[in-house]
Order: structure tokens, then sequence, then C-alpha cells
């Protein structure tokens, strides 16, 4: 089973080539769901099939999944969004409005998340695509399935504790008793939480997934590109393959679009220098616009060439460990960040590692918690920290 997301910002193509991709992967006779999410689908127009929110099958080995998020809402919020519109009907707010203001933003994509999850686990699939939003809310999307997540629930466990010994009491007591919350709102919060947390270790794992950024060769998407491939790198999950879309043909390298040809090539260079190890798929630009199953499996097979687009198409480990007597050493792929933007710091089991605006926090193996973090050094687009056994002093 191989999970494939196409990531890139607004207008490079990642919707083509993720359709591209499911097209070709479905040609082969896997059964293929091309999934997306972003709540602004396209899959349809793209692939020219019709349909509407739901399971559609494009073809025998293809199927198409364009999620009804307000049944998804509904589904999974609908206990928590009742209980926080009572707490603001309580506090005398108007039940229309409380309502409105009980589903938090941001819920939609959350559960669309875990819609992608119940399809990735149903065994019916070998190959789901993922078309994802554009670059910034994928990445912050995607940094709410780290180990934050387990964290999460052992605070819902705490509080779950505490208001089980409370409530028969608090149930008798005029005032309190409307604002107590039932189990059943913590059985769901705590579900999704282990959801999108499950969700996180099969996406993080290279042997199950593969992350393929998709952009133009200009300066802007590049730069966007090489902050979300480090980004990546820093949360764990698996870049394989950069497709570089939208390639002028030689014969333009003149007249009018010389310059434009000009600037794509040297464009190549610095994403070649920028990608290392990654494998980076050139595409050209098509002179018309690939709709329809038919003309995005030609163009996928002009893309992948003998390659098989559901293999990982580079191996890259993001991180690991190495022992070397008394002392363990953690590396870290992170390319090209800018050594000011890190900051590392230890806290308990856990090592917090702040990249720019983000941070990982990265939960120790169990044989690391009481080591000392001795050393750290970025050097070569690694990060490594060395843990050193602490020594046992006799009193």
């Amino acid at each position: 089973m191989r999970t494939i997301l196409f990531i890139g910002k607004g207008g490079v193509g990642k919707s083509t080539n993720a359709c591209a991709t499911a097209a070709l992967a479905a040609a082969g006779g896997r059964k293929t769901l091309l999934v997306s999410s972003d709540l602004a689908h396209n899959l349809f127009d793209i692939l020219d099939v019709q349909g509407r929110p739901g399971l559609v099958k494009a073809s025998d080995h293809l199927t198409l999944l364009e999620v009804d998020i307000l049944l998804e809402i509904k589904e999974n919020w609908d206990s928590i969004q009742q209980y926080l519109a009572d707490f603001l009907s309580y506090l005398n707010m108007d039940r229309m409005i409380a309502e409105e203001i009980s589903l938090i933003p941001g819920m939609d994509a959350l559960f669309l998340l875990t819609r992608i999850l119940r399809e990735i686990e149903s065994s019916n699939y070998d190959v789901v695509v993922i078309d994802c939003a554009p670059t910034a809310g994928t990445l912050r999307l995607l940094s709410l399935t780290d180990s934050s997540s387990n964290k999460l629930n052992q605070i819902i466990s705490v509080e779950r504790s505490i208001l089980k010994l409370v409530r028969p009491f608090g149930r008798h007591i005029k005032g309190i008793k409307q604002i107590l919350p039932e189990d059943d709102l913590y059985i769901t919060f705590g579900r999704v939480i282990e959801d999108i947390g499950r969700l996180g270790d099969i996406l993080r794992d290279p042997g199950q997934s593969s992350i393929r950024l998709v952009l133009n060769p200009d300066k802007i998407a590049i730069a966007e590109s090489k902050r979300a491939f480090t980004y990546f790198a820093l949360f764990g999950f698996p870049v394989d393959a950069v497709m570089v879309n939208k390639l002028l043909p030689e014969e333009l390298n003149q007249g009018y679009f010389k310059n434009w040809f000009q600037l794509q090539h040297e464009q190549m260079g610095v994403l070649e220098k920028s990608f290392l190890n990654t494998r980076i798929l050139p595409i050209a630009h098509y002179s018309q616009e690939p709709i329809g199953l038919a003309r995005l499996e030609e163009m996928a097979r002009d893309v992948y060439g003998d390659l098989d687009p559901c293999d990982v198409l580079s191996d890259v480990n993001t991180i690991g460990f190495e022992k070397q007597d008394n002392q363990v050493i953690l590396s870290m792929l992170l390319p090209n960040l800018d050594k000011s933007m890190l900051d590392i710091g230890r806290k308990d089991g856990d090592l917090l590692i702040t990249a720019g605006t983000y941070l990982r926090i990265l939960t120790l193996p169990d044989s690391l918690t009481k080591d000392e973090v001795t050393s750290a050094e970025y050097k070569g687009d690694t990060l490594r920290v060395t843990f050193t056994k602490k020594e046992n002093h006799p009193t």
C-alpha cells in the first residue's frame, strides 16, 4: 500500500500531476484512489468526469474522492459543537450565534485528514494519491500529525479522570451541572487526536508514503519549495521527487521567449544544487492542457519514463541514529536552512527543534531520555545532536 502526496503553491500544476500519476497507476492495474485535500476541489474537471462529493468511479481501477466536508464535520464534531453551543448559551449568548461560533476555524481541514485516513486504512486500494492544498496550508496541517498528538491525548485522559470524580457532585450544584462535559465529548476529541497521530505515523514512513513537490522553474516557486523541503525534513516527511513543471522546449531559445528559456535553464541549475540526492523530474510545457484520462495517462508516461510512479523515487533518510561507544548521535537532514534560524532545546524526554517559524517536538527513544545532550552541530545540510550517557559516580 502506497500513499503519494502532491504539494506545491497554487497554479504550478500540482493537481494535474496528481491526476496523471493516479491515471498511470490505475492503467497498470493497481486499485487507485485519487483524493483532494484542497477544499477547492477540481479533480472532476481535470479528469473530465461528472460527479459530486463522495466516491466516484472514473475507470475500472481508478476511484475519485472529493470529500463532503459538511457531512464529515457533522459526523465527527457534532457532540463537541453541541457542548460548546450549550456552554455559550449558558453565558447568555444567542443560540444561533453560539452554534456558529462553536464551529472552530480549521476543523474542516482536520476532518478532511481523518476521512483520508479511513480510506488509507480500508485496504480497498493499492495506491492512494492525494492532491494537497497549497504548500503553506499543507505544512501547517501536517505538523498537527506530529508526536504532540500523543501529548494532547495524555491531557485528555487526565481531564477525563478528574471529571469522573467531579461529575457526581457537580450535578447537584445549580449553575455547574449545565456546563460539565459528558464523557462522549472526550471520546470524540480523543478519537480525532488519535486518528491524526496515526496518519502522521503513516505519512512519515518512507516505506508507505512519499511527498512529491511540484513547482515551476521560477525564483519564487523554487524559494518556496526549498523552504517546504526543509520543513518536511524537520517533521520527518519523506520527499522522494521534485517535479519541475512547464519547461519551455529548446526551440523557444530565441526571439520573444529567449529570456524566459534562459531563466528556466538557470533555475534548473539552482534546483540541482538545492535538492541533492532527490530525484528531479522535468516536465515539458504542453501545447494543450492535458484534460481527460487518456491525455493524463500519456502525460504521466512522458514524465516518469521507465520509472514506476508508485515506487520510492529517492531513498532519503531524514532522521537517523548512530551509536559510538557511550554516545548516540542523532542526525537530521535539514537542507537549505539558514543556521541563524535554528534553535535546539531539551525538555524531559523531548528534543525541541525550532527552524524559522516551525517547532518540532521530537519524542526521544526511551534509551536516550536520561542521556545528556553534549553537543549539536549543523553542517552540510545535516543537524547532528550528540547524546552522552551520564556517568554513575559512587556515593
